[in-house]
């Protein structure tokens, strides 16, 4: 039934050449075949996606797509995976947590996007969608915490390699064409 939801909903915008953004949701991301690469560990209660080479969402750049996400449904092909990334000391504790480790191209901007449906509490709906951006370092690793609850949580680490965190600031994203938005 989702699929034929899906079906319609792309035929119902393709007019407006916006088919681009719902592929967006059920295309895995690619790593990169060749070239310098970082290691990213994401961990989220929503949906993260990436678009590598660029420092603003646009998701008909080859590559781009579902990094991880924790509800079924959805392009989830990278959840799970190991790179064999060193363990933090960081915890979290939370339900229905996508992991997942990935490379991604270095020395480049890498342009990601959270979002997270929320939850209702106490007559209140939450939800989370951000978009921002980050440029990793050749042969590091990453690690990337992306969490809805009552509000967002972007939270970027490098890790060495005992798994000791040092923070990194990430920059607010915007698209890269407006009429992505519609």
């Amino acid at each position: 039934m989702r699929a034929f939801l899906i079906a319609g909903l792309a035929l119902a915008v393709s007019g407006c050449g916006n088919i681009s953004n719902i592929r967006a949701y059920n295309t895995p991301y690619a790593e990169p075949a060749a070239g310098d690469t970082a290691r990213l560990r994401v961990i989220t209660n929503g949906m993260a996606r990436g678009v590598p080479g660029r420092d603003c969402i646009d998701w008909r750049v080859p590559g781009s797509g579902v990094m991880a996400v924790s509800e079924s449904g959805f392009a989830g092909q990278n959840n799970g995976r190991s790179l064999g990334m060193p363990e933090s000391n960081r915890r979290v504790e939370a339900q229905a947590l996508a992991r997942t480790e990935l490379k991604v191209p270095a020395n480049k901007p890498f342009a990601m996007n959270f979002q997270s449906e929320g939850h209702v509490s106490a007559g209140y709906s939450y939800s989370c969608k951000q978009s921002f951006r980050f440029t990793p370092k050749a042969g590091e690793d990453y690690e990337l915490i992306l969490l809805e609850s009552s509000q967002c949580l972007v939270a970027l680490q490098r890790l060495d390699p005992t798994g000791k965190p040092e923070n990194v600031p990430v920059e607010k994203a915007k698209l890269c064409n407006a009429m992505d938005m519609f």
